[in-house]
């Protein structure tokens, strides 16, 4: 999106969550409903801590969730099992849905929450690039927590102040919306249960494409101008009840491999609280276009 040193991750050296939060992040995403329907409830008590009590900010993108890779950047032979592939996702978004109606009890807003999870994206991107302006180091993750408190999640907030500290001092970073393209959709929604198996939080992705136009100013001066079209699959934290809704990361189109059960291993507390740092990071390339 940016030309702000794409390759550094967003990762600040020292992370101001508490411990117990970062700790219990591998027993908060082994009782997401992305991996099966039916998990059993006594499990999801011997799992680890009661997700409903961890503030919703701290609750970052729990799984590398599949994401539907477009037909035409796969090989023929494998949209068989591609398409296989989006049934089944449907199915699944079908299920969490009836569960978030049955045991939650409000209306589904998807238009609402769309508009919100734009109005979030926006104001992350504005805010970053003030605080890529901002003249004093010290006043770059200042800016960004105070201004998207309500906004981001704590992990991306950390990461846009790692990466704004890597902007050029004496440079100023522009950032414009020109123009939404297609209709925005939610490719998954995925319900968090509580110790009880209850849903209490909600996951969503938002295939959002934009045009947006950057410039950065040196000496009062344009020194460069983009405009491009960027596609995006933004990850929310969602507290239904409370309408708080968070961007909180973001994800990439699977390949044509792997299929919707996630691959990492949630027990591994280095690789997951190594995952959630990097899917913070909503101006990081794809790692398949590294390849």
């Amino acid at each position: 999106m940016f030309s702000v040193k794409r390759s550094v991750i967003g990762i600040s050296k020292q992370s101001s969550l508490p411990k117990s939060f970062i700790s219990s992040q591998i027993s908060i995403r082994s009782n997401s409903s992305s991996s099966t329907p039916d998990n059993d409830n006594v499990k999801r008590k011997k799992a680890g801590m009661d997700i409903s009590k961890v503030p919703l900010p701290y609750i970052g993108v729990m799984s590398d969730f599949y994401v539907p890779p477009k037909l035409t950047t796969c090989p023929i032979t494998s949209w068989p099992k591609l398409i296989t592939r989006r049934i089944m996702l449907f199915a699944l978004n079908t299920y969490n849905i009836v569960k978030f109606k049955r045991e939650i009890g409000v209306p589904l807003e998807f238009n609402a929450w769309k508009d919100k999870g734009i109005e979030n994206y926006v104001r992350a991107n504005k805010v970053f690039a003030q605080a890529c302006s901002e003249p004093q180091l010290k006043a770059k993750a200042s800016l960004l927590r105070r201004k998207l408190d309500h906004s981001c999640g704590k992990h991306l907030i950390e990461s846009l102040s790692a990466r704004s500290l890597s902007f050029p001092e004496d440079s100023k970073l522009n950032w414009e919306l020109k123009s939404i393209q297609n209709n925005p959709k939610v490719v998954l929604f995925n319900i968090i249960p509580d110790a009880d198996g209850i849903a209490c939080f909600v996951q969503f992705i938002l295939k959002l494409k934009t045009n947006q136009k950057i410039s950065i100013v040196k000496d009062q001066k344009v020194v460069k101008e983009q405009e491009s079209s960027v596609e995006d699959y933004l990850v929310y934290s969602m507290n239904p009840i409370s309408k708080e809704l968070l961007l909180v990361g973001k994800l990439f189109e699977s390949d044509h491999i792997r299929g919707l059960k996630p691959e990492m291993d949630v027990f591994d507390q280095k690789l997951m609280q190594r995952f959630l740092k990097t899917s913070s990071d909503i101006y990081r390339t794809d790692p398949k276009q590294t390849k």
